[in-house]
C-alpha cells in the first residue's frame, strides 16, 4: 500500500498533463494558475480530511493532477518571458521552487503529523494567486492576436523606458509564421520540426526518472534507516538542504556553463554515488552487517551526492531544454508529452524499484540505474544541441530542413 500510496502523485500527473495541455493553449499560462489555484487548496484540505489509505491514495492523484497543471504553466511561462541571456536561469526557477519545498516539508515533518504538514503546504497553492498581478506570456497573447496586450506585457517586464519593438517585432513574426500555417494534423508528428525535438526530448527525461530519482527520493528514509549514525530525520533535513543549494548554484551558472556540460557532469557524479550505494548493500548483504559498520557513514554520504548532482544538472536541465527545444507551434502539445512522460516513468521507477530490491537486491537495482546512466552520458554527446545563449527562435530554426520548410 505504501508504494501505491507515493505513486498516487505520479498518476494523477499523468492525467493531468493532458487537460494542461488544454488549458495552457486556451486559458493561458498565467491563467492556468489561477485557475487551478483553488482546487489545489481544496485537494490539500480534502488530504486532510480523509479517514482511509483509499482516499489519500485518491487525494494524492488529485493533487497530481493540479500540480502538474502549474508546473507546465510556469515552466512554458518563464522560458517565453526570459530574455535568451538569462532564459536558462530564469527558467530553472520552478526546479529551486520545488528544492525548497522538499526542505520547507522534511523541516515541518520532522516535528509535526502528515495532516498537519499538509495544512501548511496551503501556503504553495495560495502563493499562485499572486499571478493576478502578473502580466501574462506575451507569446501567448501574440498567438491569440492580442498584440496591445502582449505589447504592454512585454514593456511591463523589460521595464516602461526599455525598447521593446526588435523583441516584439521577432516575437510576433514566428507566431504570425505559425499562424499562417494549417491546424495540427496528426500527420505533422512525422514532420522534422515535431519529431526531431521529440526524439530528444523523452530519452532526457527517461535519463531523468531512470537516474534513480524516483527510488532514491522517495525512498530516503527507507534507505538510511538502519544504515546511517546519523537520526533519520536530521539527515534528510540536511540532504533537502544540499539539495536547495546544489539547485541555487546550477541557476546562478546555468546560462555560462551551458546544458550539456551540466547534464554530463550531474550524470557522472549521480553514477558514483549510485555505485558506492550499491557497493554498501552488496557487502552488508552478502558478508553481513559487521562488514559494513567500519563504513555507515557511506549510505548518507552517497545521498548527499546523489542529492546535490541531481540537482546539479538533472533535476532542472531536461526541463528548461522542454521549453527551449519546444518550436512555437508545438510548445503546448509537447509541454504535455514531456510531462506526460516523465510522470509515466517516475510511476514505473516507484512501483518497479520494490520488485528490483526483491529481484537483484538493493546494490543491483542501484547498478541498474548506473549503467542506464553510463549509455545515457553517450546519448547526450552524440545527439543533444547545445541551446545556450540562442533564442528560441533561432532554437527552431535548427530543427528545420529549410528556412522556408512548409508542413
Amino acid at each position: 500500500m505504501l508504494s501505491m500510496t507515493i505513486s498516487g502523485i505520479p498518476i494523477g500527473s499523468t492525467i493531468g498533463a493532458i487537460s494542461a495541455f488544454i488549458s495552457t493553449n486556451y486559458v493561458g499560462r498565467r491563467g492556468t494558475m489561477l485557475l487551478i489555484s483553488p482546487f489545489y487548496i481544496l485537494t490539500h484540505l480534502l488530504t486532510v480530511l480523509t479517514t482511509s489509505p483509499t482516499q489519500i491514495f485518491i487525494g494524492r492523484i488529485l493533487t497530481g493532477m493540479v500540480d502538474i497543471s502549474t508546473t507546465m504553466a510556469s515552466q512554458i511561462y518563464t522560458s517565453e518571458i526570459a530574455t535568451p541571456e538569462l532564459r536558462g536561469a530564469v527558467s530553472s526557477l520552478p526546479s529551486v521552487a520545488l528544492a525548497l519545498g522538499i526542505l520547507v516539508c522534511y523541516v515541518i515533518g520532522a516535528f509535526v503529523d502528515w495532516r498537519v504538514l499538509t495544512l501548511c503546504e496551503l501556503a504553495f497553492p495560495i502563493a499562485y494567486l499572486s499571478m493576478w498581478f502578473q502580466p501574462e506570456s506575451p507569446v501567448w497573447l501574440l498567438k491569440k492576436g492580442r498584440m496591445d496586450d502582449a505589447q504592454k506585457a512585454l514593456k511591463r517586464l523589460r521595464g516602461q523606458d526599455t525598447d521593446i519593438s526588435e523583441e516584439l517585432f521577432r516575437i510576433k513574426e514566428n507566431c504570425d509564421r505559425e499562424a499562417a500555417k494549417p491546424k495540427f494534423h496528426i500527420r505533422e508528428i512525422f514532420v522534422p520540426l515535431f519529431f526531431h525535438p521529440v526524439l530528444l526530448l523523452v530519452p532526457l527525461v527517461f535519463l531523468q526518472m531512470f537516474s534513480g530519482y524516483g527510488a532514491v527520493v522517495y525512498n530516503s528514509v527507507t534507505i538510511l534507516e538502519g544504515n546511517s549514525p546519523i537520526d533519520v530525520g536530521i539527515a534528510t533535513i540536511i540532504l533537502a538542504v544540499c539539495l536547495v543549494v546544489a539547485v541555487l548554484t546550477v541557476s546562478i551558472f546555468i546560462d555560462s556553463l551551458g546544458r550539456k556540460a551540466l547534464m554530463l557532469t550531474s550524470g557522472l557524479i549521480i553514477k558514483i554515488s549510485l555505485l558506492a550505494l550499491g557497493t554498501y548493500f552488496y557487502l552488508r548483504d552478502t558478508y553481513g552487517p559487521e562488514s559494513v559498520e567500519h563504513i555507515s557513514w557511506l549510505p548518507f554520504a552517497s545521498l548527499v551526492v546523489f542529492y546535490t548532482s541531481y540537482a546539479g544538472g538533472y533535476s532542472s536541465v531536461p526541463y528548461i531544454m522542454l521549453a527551449e527545444l519546444s518550436p512555437v507551434r508545438y510548445r503546448d502539445i509537447m509541454g504535455s508529452i514531456g510531462y506526460f512522460s516523465s510522470n509515466l516513468l517516475i510511476f514505473v521507477v516507484v512501483r518497479t524499484f520494490p520488485e528490483l530490491q526483491k529481484g537483484i537486491g538493493d546494490y543491483g537495482a542501484f547498478w541498474l540505474y548506473a549503467c542506464i546512466l553510463a549509455v545515457g552520458a553517450v546519448f547526450i554527446i552524440v545527439f543533444v544541441p547545445e541551446t545556450k545563449g540562442k533564442t528560441l527562435e533561432d532554437i527552431e530554426y535548427f530543427f528545420k530542413k529549410t528556412p522556408d520548410q512548409e508542413l
